[in-house]
């Protein structure tokens, strides 16, 4: 239980997300590969992304990530998007 509260509060384990875009990526419908590319689940409503406002026909990049950020992100890659 220790493990999971320190993970909850790290700074690291965390990404400033419009609303609506978090709410994809909590659901597993986008998530970022470690070179900052925003990808998207096979499941994903593609039209639905470009209404909200993704880019879903060019590739979107929000910048670097530290290691510690990708720690995490390879987690949610594996274990939250849906494939």
């Amino acid at each position: 239980m220790a493990y999971y509260s320190a993970e909850r509060l790290d700074g690291h384990n965390g990404l400033l997300l419009a609303p609506h875009v978090d709410h994809l990526f909590d659901k597993g419908y986008i998530s970022f590969l470690d070179n900052g590319d925003l990808i998207f689940s096979p499941f994903a409503d593609l039209q639905a992304f470009a209404q909200m406002g993704l880019q879903v026909e060019q590739v979107m990049n929000v910048g670097d990530f530290t290691a510690r950020q990708k720690f995490y992100l390879d987690y949610h890659r594996n274990n939250v998007l849906k494939k």
